[in-house]
């Protein structure tokens, strides 16, 4: 007869979840939550399973309902049931997306996919098209409430699979000859990127990923251990200098002493969309390259202090429209905590070579020790030339003192010869 400790093994064992080893979708986990909890959940409205139901979020689920009766008003009776069909045909894929078994029954599921991706699809209409906003909708009556929705469809925990959202688009957006591809402009606002998509991504979140990060980044580095590069200001001590550009935001250059930067505008919203990126790329599967991640561990690198926050505003690298420079160096400052890079594939690592080599020269190290020990403050500065201006006193009286004496010597001297020859 088994034992008690059998019988729970065998429960155990007989409870496993049927998820498969490669979901999309995942709840963040402590570790990168320690850091700001809030960062990785919606403000405004539930998105898929994981934040379904909660109470704060409630409000938002009267206005899913709306837009679904909006999207019926301009269709016939049938498209409910093509999408409810669709989306039960869909199920048992979608629930594989999540990295956790989801408790909702098949009919709460199926209803939640519905709700969810036709209010997806008609924000981001109206959210481009003015002229399919209704007068009367208090979601674009008030600014706060439509950049809190794009804000909260780029939580990583917040999420649908993509296709559920193409298979909608295809089912309700039939005769408008309208794009899935401008269906993603709205998101644009936030991230820049071109206008290429495609039906494998994720969701929304790794579209907005995949599209902002392009392959201008190689892995250059050896089999030598990466060293990190130093601050900016320190930098800048080393004859290095801070240039903007133009590029997308990660193409980052280091050219003839200088470091040449894309344009990083820092808002209130700034910190949750990069650590939901970072989050969506630490778990990805397999070794990708994690563009975004590598971004915020060199700027983490370069901004050490307010100081070197200000330096990248004034060369036009950083927009700051967050508040102080002690603000900017405490965000970047979070932002590389508890992230984690792989130096076999990290995007920059050529940039931290270069540099590592420009500030090991000798004249480098030494210009580095002259500005920071002596061009550091006004009172540094002047220390340092009231030392020249005695040096070189100094000097003057010593010649003056030399010549005198040999002057002296030459005059001593003729005297002698004078009388001499008279005698």
């Amino acid at each position: 007869m088994s034992d008690n400790v059998t019988i729970r093994i065998y429960t155990l064992l007989n409870s496993l979840s049927s998820a498969p080893s490669e979901p999309s979708i995942f709840r963040v986990g402590d570790l990168l939550r320690s850091i700001n909890r809030k960062a990785y959940d919606p403000k405004i409205i539930a998105i898929g399973p994981f934040h379904h139901g909660k109470h704060h979020l409630q409000k938002m689920e009267q206005h899913k309902v709306r837009y679904l009766n909006l999207v019926l008003q301009r269709k016939d009776e049938s498209s409910l049931e093509r999408c409810v069909t669709a989306m039960r045909d869909f199920e048992d894929r979608v629930r594989k997306c999540y990295a956790e078994d989801i408790k909702l029954t098949k009919d709460e599921f199926v209803e939640m996919l519905l709700l969810d991706g036709c209010f997806i699809i008609e924000f981001l209409r109206k959210y481009q098209d003015k002229k399919c906003r209704d007068k009367d909708d208090p979601i674009f009556q008030y600014g706060h409430i439509r950049n809190h929705l794009l804000d909260d469809l780029m939580v990583f925990e917040n999420q649908i699979p993509f296709f559920i959202i193409h298979r909608l688009f295809d089912i309700i957006i039939t005769d408008t000859g309208e794009s899935i591809n401008n269906l993603i402009w709205p998101l644009q606002k936030k991230f820049p990127f071109t206008n290429v998509l495609e039906t494998q991504h994720h969701h929304l979140l790794g579209i907005v990923h995949d599209l902002q990060c392009p392959s201008f980044a190689k892995r250059l580095s050896d089999n030598d251990p990466m060293e990190n590069i130093n601050s900016a200001v320190e930098l800048q001590e080393a004859g290095i200098s801070f240039k903007k550009s133009d590029s997308l935001i990660f193409c980052i250059k280091f050219e003839n002493k200088e470091m040449i930067i894309p344009k990083w505008k820092i808002t209130d919203s700034t910190e949750s969309s990069f650590r939901n990126m970072i989050a969506y790329e630490y778990y990805l599967i397999g070794n990708p390259q994690k563009y975004v991640t590598d971004y915020v561990f060199f700027m983490h690198c370069l901004v050490h202090s307010s100081e070197d926050a200000k330096l990248l505003r004034l060369s036009g690298i950083i927009s700051n429209l967050l508040g102080t420079d002690e603000m900017v160096y405490r965000l970047i400052n979070k932002l590389g905590k508890n992230i984690f890079i792989n130096p076999e594939r990290f995007s920059y690592s050529n940039i931290f070579d270069n540099v590592n080599r420009h500030c090991g020269h000798k004249r480098n190290r030494w210009m580095a020790s002259l500005r920071r020990d002596y061009f550091s403050s006004p009172w540094a500065l002047m220390s340092l030339l009231a030392a020249i201006t005695l040096l070189v006193l100094t000097i003057i009286q010593t010649a003056f003192a030399i010549l005198s004496y040999c002057n002296d010597d030459l005059k001593k001297g003729r005297y002698l010869k004078f009388n001499n020859n008279r005698v």
